[in-house]
């Protein structure tokens, strides 16, 4: 019997039992009662067993099988074990995750920890996470329901296409070598995610020991979620607002320091400037980084319209990476301070320090906008997510902080970056914490025609050309054999 057909008799014999047994009460001292109740009865116990002996003889039958794949939404269901299961693929086609033969909670990850943080588990224990579960019902091959009568509407199942690439989220998984610390690539054109690396990480095999770990979190999305003071990786936001309202001029930045206000730290270059020399335009501060001048420059802009910079560029909110029905993985939205009361702190903002915590994932986001001629294309993993372009900044803004950027490469901190054949872009950054500092860079290449972003955090690395760069540097590389883009040096 047809599956809706079977339920809609079980419904139905069940009603005609209430009637029954209402007939039955209304009927006491007759016979007529009593005898239609036990019909009735005898009716419903065999159409119980007629389920249950199908159910537990399913494991053989392809009615069952079928009957599980359209309706069942469970994870633990015949239908998870079934081989027409699909699969989690990279952009290329090669496999990222599929389902275990024979096994009902299995889940084959060729990159093991490399994707534990990205693509997720499919556990008995602990249930689903990452991807796994945001594409849990494409991939088992039932509709999410957006109405009622779609509940028995049947779907194919189908594999699912990320824009991750295997090649590289191997390869930053390889190069973090197990420090705390995050990687990311994307593209800048379309924000298509092509690597999204925490550090430390776990095989998805050994999730109970990797939760008890709480020195090293290796199941912690540092990517993602993980908020840190950005440090000189946002001053190429504050050179653009600056650029933009006409603050971005000459500043004394004296050797001895400067404080913003009275009874307030004060700030200092890491490398001092003579007396005869401490008067610096934007190329020379961008070059150096120069914590004063991007200090002054903040103060001169003012709270508000910094406030207003950091909320355009979307620093206070999350991004939607994958989407399916109601499932959705997300990024940690970045914590913006409140500085009504102290406006002068802005100072300590324009160089990535004070209360200011922002992930990776919007680092990388705010490099890609600017090297995208000032338009954020949202990044994303997979089907589902928005994907709608915003303009932050004019692109006479983006190309002047490109130019910055540049400058930092050829004549800057961020030397060590430069690979023969790829002009690069790139700000290095060195963020205090009340431990040792945290190692940021981010870049972007080729210079001229900028293809990839790609963002490294080293948690307590020190200097960011010490430790993040070497990271990026080796990522580029491989980016540039594998793409052999031509471009103008």
């Amino acid at each position: 019997m047809a599956a809706p057909w079977f339920h809609l008799l079980f419904l139905a014999t069940l009603a005609l039992c209430a009637a029954g047994a209402l007939l039955w009460r209304g009927r006491r001292a007759g016979t007529h009662g009593w005898g239609l109740a036990a019909f009735l009865g005898a009716a419903l116990a065999a159409l119980l067993l007629h389920q249950a002996c199908w159910q537990l003889s399913g494991c053989g039958s392809t009615a069952f099988q079928k009957f599980q794949r359209r309706y069942d939404a469970r994870p633990a269901t015949l239908a998870r074990v079934a081989q027409n299961r699909g699969r989690l693929l990279d952009r290329n086609g090669a496999i990222l995750a599929e389902a275990e033969p024979g096994q009902r909670w299995g889940l084959h990850t060729p990159l093991g920890p490399a994707t534990l943080h990205t693509i997720g588990y499919a556990s008995r224990e602990y249930g689903l996470s990452g991807l796994t579960r945001v594409y849990d019902a494409p991939l088992c091959g039932f509709a999410e329901p957006s109405a009622a009568g779609d509940l028995l509407r049947r779907a194919t199942p189908q594999d699912i296409r990320l824009t991750l690439d295997a090649r590289y989220q191997r390869l930053a998984q390889e190069a973090l070598a197990g420090r705390k610390g995050a990687v990311i690539m994307l593209d800048p054109r379309d924000g298509a995610i092509l690597a999204l690396v925490s550090s430390p990480s776990a095989e998805p095999s050994a999730l109970r020991a990797a939760m008890r770990d709480r020195a090293n979190a290796p199941l912690f999305n540092r990517a993602t979620q993980g908020l840190y003071p950005p440090g000189s990786v946002l001053k190429p936001l504050t050179a653009a607002l600056a650029l933009e309202r006409g603050k971005a001029g000459r500043y004394v930045c004296p050797a001895r320091g400067w404080a913003p206000a009275a009874y307030t730290k004060p700030i200092r270059d890491t490398h001092p400037h003579p007396p005869e020399a401490d008067t610096l335009d934007l190329p020379t501060a961008f070059a150096e980084s120069s914590n004063i001048w991007f200090a002054k420059a903040a103060t001169a802009c003012g709270w508000p319209a910094f406030r207003d910079a950091l909320t355009r560029c979307g620093l206070d909110q999350g991004y939607t990476l994958a989407r399916s029905g109601r499932r959705l993985y997300a990024s940690e939205p970045g914590h913006l301070p409140n500085l009504d009361a102290a406006p002068n702190r802005v100072a300590y903002l324009g160089f990535g320090q004070g209360d200011l915590l922002l992930t990776p994932l919007h680092i990388a986001a705010l490099t890609a906008a600017l090297a995208n001629d000032g338009t954020l294309a949202p990044p994303h993993l997979g089907p589902g997510a928005p994907t709608a372009p915003k303009r932050i900044f004019s692109p006479t803004v983006a190309r002047h902080v490109r130019a910055l950027m540049r400058r930092s490469v050829t004549h800057g901190t961020s030397r060590a970056i430069a690979i023969p054949g790829l002009p690069v872009a790139g700000k290095t950054g060195t963020a205090e914490t009340s431990g040792p500092d945290h190692a940021w860079f981010t870049c972007y290449a080729p210079a001229d025609n900028p293809q990839i972003v790609i963002t490294v955090l080293i948690e307590h690395g020190g200097f960011g050309a010490a430790t993040a760069l070497p990271i990026a540097k080796r990522l580029l590389q491989t980016w540039k054999l594998l793409t052999a883009t031509p471009s103008t040096p």
